[in-house]
């Protein structure tokens, strides 16, 4: 399964939650309210996001935090990177990477053209988006040979009848 950090989805909960409040600072106490996570978690993550630039912060009795850039310019990808490092499937790009398979290896050359797609897709994404209400799920189209059971009752003139039961 492919998955994100949960400090990274965290990370993006917190974000989404000042990109809805782009205009006004933020507390950490306040984003923690606002998000259910917990105080010392908003607070490692608000350092993090800060000192990758995401974020500004003010000091004194009015301070708190805001987006160091707007919305549309933060993608899932800085976000992501920001908390977990470059986006990557495997590790063979890792120059600390030791793997006894890497002279062999028939995939490795394909992996870096979908490191590069992965990182594409999380780059569409921006936090300006996230902050959009959702669309609907489509609705899934039932197979033709799918009919739906009638109730007795529900059978129609030219249903055709149950045979009768034979005695033995």
């Amino acid at each position: 399964m492919l998955k994100i950090s949960r400090m990274s989805d965290y990370a993006i909960v917190l974000l989404t939650a000042l990109a809805r409040n782009e205009t006004k600072q933020c507390t950490a106490r306040a984003l923690a309210e606002m998000t259910g996570l917990t105080l010392p978690s908003v607070g490692k993550l608000l350092k993090t996001l800060s000192a990758q630039g995401l974020l500004s912060s003010q000091q004194g009795r009015h301070g708190g935090y805001r987006l160091a850039r707007s919305a549309h310019a933060i993608s899932l990808a800085h976000i992501v990177e920001a908390i977990d490092g470059p986006i990557a499937m495997t590790n063979c790009f890792d120059a600390s990477h030791d793997c006894g398979l890497e002279t062999h290896c028939a995939v490795r050359p394909h992996w870096q053209a979908i490191n590069q797609g992965l990182h594409r897709l999380l780059d569409e994404i921006t936090l300006a988006r996230l902050i959009e209400p959702a669309a609907p799920p489509p609705m899934l189209a039932v197979p033709v040979w799918f009919k739906k059971p009638m109730h007795s009752g529900e059978q129609g003139k030219n249903a055709p009848k149950p045979a009768p039961l034979k005695a033995k």
